[in-house]
């Protein structure tokens, strides 16, 4: 059978353009998923395509319209920030092959099956983890199989009925291991910025604010299969910019004893790769795995999340600001602060102006006092999270929201959660943009402060169409070139 693969990116409209965007503007990995499916499925003697639009950097499928003339069946993998995307790659390859199965995959038609298979021109959707299901699939439109013999499918059937399988269960570690590795040689040169490889899969917590998937359980392989992936991927870093291997497990340390060993098997075997990784504060103080792991640390991201104990404990992070300030104090013992990102959500949906002002003054002492570097995001309502259930069962949104480009970008969206005002934001945009032109005096490389200013904000409420008195911004400079607020001390850069 011949199969066509699609992986559409992320896109939104940029000054009159549809653009990629985020992640997937810089081609930070190849969709790992996408990869490592069309191996399993040419394993089982399937002609697989992969249409990596991506990489190509566009929303269009005509580069590959002669192998969507000639596909059997087609599958496109989604998030729900590249929703919108698949939903015009639906609607492409629908005007050229009205005949052909869709099938989509991925967490996005994960949690909305029901709603897609109900609206959009697809046949199937697959629930969870696709490695298994996806073969089978294809062994039902052969017909060598019962179409609901196939585990973790949603579809219509022919009275238009829709019908859902029942779900597998997990795949276990000795499944995860044994699965084919990606063909990294169907990418050309330079075409990424690392590689990815997955050593675990899941996560034991389930934080109020996180829509990945597996939450509540978590799949570790043994660190010798872990080196092996690694080295698989070192033998094509030529397909790289950065000659870096991303780890794109949810948290890699989750397990540090595991993480330790990894190290260690890195070393035994002579390896020496550049890796990228995230970690939660608590591994990173387990004994020895921060000296284990340094030497190969090209960067990794802290989800620190909140400045105060109370939020920690409401996002269910399972740690607290001491344990997060000995994490960054450990990082600078060890010489790789410089390389570390604590990550920071501003506006939670309890969160008023003087939580948020906690968490940016905390983040900014770890930044001042450790050299640790500092990403402070606003919080946007993703599917999945327990905070987005409760706002879709509260009937505040609704899953169609997000079928068109930009809703990132909607003000309703992000009004649902966060209780600041224009203004407020305004002024924590003036504090952090203070800090931030202070911290570039320490001449460092890449920036120390990083804050993302909300679009639906900075769309709707243009700072010079609010009452500049009124909203308490009187007698300051433009935000690129912030004046030093009285309150503000370059020692310690206290607020």
């Amino acid at each position: 059978m011949k199969i066509l693969l699609i992986a559409p990116p992320i896109m939104d409209t940029i000054d009159g353009r549809l653009r990629v965007v985020g992640v997937d503007a810089i081609r930070e990995c190849p969709p790992l998923g996408i990869y490592t499916l069309a191996s399993a499925l040419e394993d089982q003697g399937h002609d697989v395509v992969i249409a990596d639009l991506i990489l190509h950097g566009t929303r269009s499928l005509k580069a590959f319209e002669n192998d969507l003339d000639t596909a059997e069946l087609v599958g496109i993998g989604s998030t729900s920030m590249a929703w919108p995307t698949a939903v015009d790659v639906i609607h492409q390859l629908r005007q050229r092959r009205p005949d052909v199965p869709v099938v989509c995959g991925g967490i996005h038609p994960t949690l909305f099956d029901r709603y897609i298979l109900k609206t959009f021109p697809v046949q199937f959707v697959i629930r969870g983890e696709g490695e298994v299901a996806l073969g089978r699939l294809c062994d039902a439109l052969a017909g060598r199989r019962k179409i609901h013999e196939v585990p973790n499918l949603s579809w219509m059937n022919s009275s238009g009925e829709l019908v859902r399988n029942g779900i597998d269960p997990k795949l276990r570690t000795s499944e995860l291991e044994s699965s084919v590795l990606p063909k990294f040689e169907r990418l050309p040169k330079s075409s990424y910025k690392c590689l990815a490889v997955e050593s675990s899969r899941g996560c034991v917590y389930d934080c109020s604010f996180c829509s990945t998937p597996y939450r509540k359980t978590w799949r570790g392989l043994s660190s010798e299969v872990v080196v092996d992936r690694i080295e698989h991927a070192l033998g094509y870093m030529d397909r790289t910019t950065s000659e870096c291997v991303h780890i794109i497990d949810d948290e890699f340390s989750m397990n540090p004893a595991r993480a330790t060993e990894i190290a260690r098997a890195i070393r035994r075997r002579g390896l020496n790769p550049r890796l990228l990784f995230d970690s939660r504060a608590p591994d990173l103080l387990y004994p020895n795995l921060v000296p284990a792991i340094a030497e190969y640390t090209a960067g990794l991201l802290v989800g620190a999340e909140c400045g105060y104990d109370d939020g920690l404990e409401k996002v269910g992070k399972g740690t607290t600001c001491e344990t997060l300030e000995q994490a960054a104090k450990v990082l600078s013992e060890n010489g790789i602060a410089a390389l570390a990102d604590f990550s920071f959500i501003l506006g939670l949906p309890w969160e008023g102006r003087q939580e948020v002002e906690q968490t940016i003054r905390f983040a900014t002492h770890l930044f001042t006092t450790y050299g640790v570097h500092v990403m402070m995001q606003w919080y946007r309502q993703i599917p999945g999270s327990r905070i987005w259930e409760d706002a879709r069962r509260d009937l505040l949104i609704h899953e169609s929201m997000y079928d068109d480009y930009g809703f990132f970008r909607n003000l309703y969206l992000f009004k649902t959660s966060c209780r600041l005002s224009p203004a407020e934001i305004y002024e924590i945009a003036d504090i952090t943009d203070q800090l931030r032109w202070l911290a570039e005096l320490s001449g460092q490389q890449r920036p120390s402060i990083v804050h993302h200013f909300p679009s639906p904000i900075a769309e709707n409420f243009p700072r010079e169409m609010l009452n500049v008195e009124d909203a308490g911004l009187a007698n300051l400079r433009a935000i690129a070139h912030p004046p030093r607020h009285e309150n503000l001390k370059i020692e310690g850069v206290r607020l």
